[in-house]
């Protein structure tokens, strides 16, 4: 219990401001106070704890003052106890500070421990930025305690550079990946502290933000071989009739009799094969308004299939199983940098043979004033005069101004 005279209820203020001070400085008692003393009977309570008059409406406090008056009239261990014994428990502000920037900080201590024994992973260059945007993004204050944040992010970080490691990905579940990683499969789903940040990361590896919608964040995981499901990616085609028999076959038979463009699910993959009859060519188009103009012009007579810009997972799916039957894959695409990236990736992974793709086709399209060539230059491994002369002139010619040409010149 305080002393009597410490209960004085004309010595609240005092005990207030001493309060809020104290729990700024730390429990320090160095600094001064300023007391308001409205009426007499608080100055003349202040002036008795001082032991000099206060005359004023205003007063200022020594800390240390105060402190060596609680330890010599109260008996106690100081300002601090006093306080306390009147008031209730003080809080350390100043450590309850610390140790929040402790909190945040711990999740990142762990990771660069982590980088640490993984310097190949260190030494990504998407590293950094991820990181960067991780902070700013706040992601991890939704996990509260900050060994649960630090194990979530350092398992992003192992999903992320597994993904964007060399090679082609091996398509992969998301449900799969997740139990793999995580123990729950569950745990990339949309929504997720740890699904966000290993988007987060596959988007920094490319020097984009984060996808914000639903089908942006599909496409993203498809981009990298994982599966969110077997249903909602798809693949636009046009034409297929497959060798084998199913009903699958017999569905797209009907499609191309009618001319009508069909989308090709993971469902429907893997269910039946939709290679087409050997030595077979395919056109192979980036944008689906070349797929469009096709069936209006020549309904389904010529087989299509569309990327829609970077394949996903089921149009490489398409064309795997397109190739592996012997259809030849023709390509056409976009002359700028992706579009020539999309190519390269094809040539490679698909077997595809660029298709009206060379210097020639290029000089022949581009106009002065076409749209400018934006990002950094990508080389067509086909054909380095393509890469030459598209520097050269620094304007882009999409798939959809040569349009009538393409139609003219298929087989």
């Amino acid at each position: 219990m305080p002393a009597p005279w410490a209960l004085d209820p004309a010595l609240s203020p005092v005990w207030r401001a001493a309060r809020s001070r104290l729990e700024r400085n730390g429990l320090e008692p160095v600094g001064t106070i300023t007391v308001d003393c409205p009426d007499r009977s608080v100055r003349h309570a202040v002036s008795g704890l001082l032991g000099r008059p206060v005359l004023r409406d205003r007063v200022r406090i020594d800390l240390e003052l105060l402190d060596a008056v609680a330890r010599e009239r109260a008996g106690t261990a100081g300002v601090v106890a006093l306080v306390e014994a009147v008031g209730g428990p003080l809080r350390d502000r100043v450590a309850e500070r610390s140790a929040a920037a402790a909190a945040r900080q711990a999740p990142y201590a762990a990771l660069r421990s982590w980088l640490a024994d993984h310097p190949a992973v260190a030494a990504q260059p998407w590293v950094e930025p991820w990181l960067a945007g991780v902070r700013r993004s706040g992601l991890l204050a939704r996990v509260t305690d900050p060994q649960d944040a630090g194990r979530v992010l350092v398992q992003a970080a192992a999903v992320a550079a597994g993904l964007l490691g060399e090679g082609d990905p091996v398509p992969t579940g998301r449900n799969v990946l997740a139990a793999r990683v995580a123990g729950d499969a569950h745990a990339l789903d949309d929504g997720t502290v740890l699904g966000a940040l290993v988007l987060r990361a596959l988007a920094a590896a490319v020097g984009e933000e984060a996808p914000r919608t639903a089908a942006a964040r599909r496409a993203l995981w498809e981009r990298h071989g994982v599966r969110p499901d077997a249903v909602s990616g798809t693949c636009l085609t046009l034409g297929l009739r497959p060798a084998a028999r199913s009903a699958l076959a017999h569905r797209l038979a009907l499609a191309a009799d009618d001319g009508d463009p069909v989308h090709l699910t993971a469902w429907d993959l893997a269910r039946a094969d939709v290679a087409v009859p050997g030595g077979t060519r395919v056109l192979v188009c980036e944008n689906p308004r070349v797929l469009e103009a096709v069936a209006e012009r020549r309904g389904g007579a010529v087989p299509v299939v569309c990327t829609s810009g970077m394949p996903g997972l089921v149009t490489s799916d398409v064309l795997r199983q397109l190739r592996t039957g012997g259809a030849h894959l023709d390509y056409h695409g976009d002359f700028d940098w992706p579009g020539v990236a999309i190519a390269n990736r094809l040539v490679v992974s698909a077997g595809c043979r660029p298709w009206r793709m060379s210097a020639e086709d290029y000089q022949a399209a581009v106009r002065a004033d076409g749209p400018a060539l934006l990002g950094a230059p990508v080389a067509p491994e086909w054909d380095p005069a393509l890469g030459e002369a598209m520097r050269r002139t620094g304007r882009a010619v999409h798939e959809e101004a040569v349009l009538d040409t393409l139609l003219d010149h298929l087989w």
